[in-house]
């Protein structure tokens, strides 16, 4: 993508703010090993990570999403669209859920992130197409808008955009440690969707997108 914006120094950037309240619950799809709660440190590239504030750091980041339908179609069948476009049917292998888990946390004290959706977009003269409806390739460009949010002076604990996966709900992304110890906690039973019930919320989620499960 050649026409979207020059990513500003983080002394330039100004974004809109919205508040996680206390008490919000969210859906974390997850590593099981890992744990709920656990920022994930590593260098692995994604959408708006790595973020480093230095040369030889790594920021601890978190995805979330709004609801469970989300939490689901971004941490599980996101893979499927790097088919063919129109190309099906599509398909899940079980082996790609294999020590995922999916829990339910609740936001404890307010957090602030930056927001990449409506009025948020439009105030960073972005586009959906230059953050959100991007490719992995483009993931370096996302990251590095991410690394200039991190920075600004507004200091957000985060990232709020509308899902790729499912534009009717949002996707978080938190970054410890401006998330401490405790803003987050367990709100509810761990479910391991790599077998039952899990599996069964799998096989419904790839139903409702037309996806086929093997397995």
């Amino acid at each position: 993508m050649t026409d979207r914006p020059v990513v500003p120094s983080a002394g330039a950037v100004d974004p809109l703010i919205e508040t996680l309240p206390a008490g919000m619950e969210l859906v974390r799809v997850y590593r099981h090993a890992r744990g709920p709660l656990a920022f994930n440190a590593t260098a692995s590239s994604g959408r708006f990570r790595p973020v480093r504030p230095r040369k030889d750091e790594v920021l601890p980041t978190a995805y979330l999403a709004a609801d469970e339908e989300t939490a689901l179609a971004e941490g599980v069948l996101r893979g499927v669209t790097a088919l063919a476009a129109g190309a099906l049917p599509r398909r899940l292998y079980r082996t790609e859920i294999e020590g995922l888990a999916m829990a339910c946390v609740r936001v404890e004290r307010p957090i602030h992130v930056a927001r990449l959706h409506g009025a948020g977009l439009v105030r960073l003269g972005l586009r959906r197409e230059d953050v959100v409806d991007c490719e992995e390739a483009d993931y370096p460009y996302t990251a590095a808008w991410a690394r200039a949010l991190w920075g600004c002076h507004r200091r957000p604990a985060g990232l709020a955009w509308t899902s790729r996966q499912n534009d009717s709900s949002r996707a978080f992304i938190l970054w410890e440690p401006r998330v401490r110890s405790g803003w987050l906690t367990l709100a509810g039973p761990e479910i391991e969707l790599d077998r039952e019930p899990g599996l069964d919320r799998v096989r419904r989620a790839c139903a409702d997108a037309r996806v086929d499960f093997e397995g």
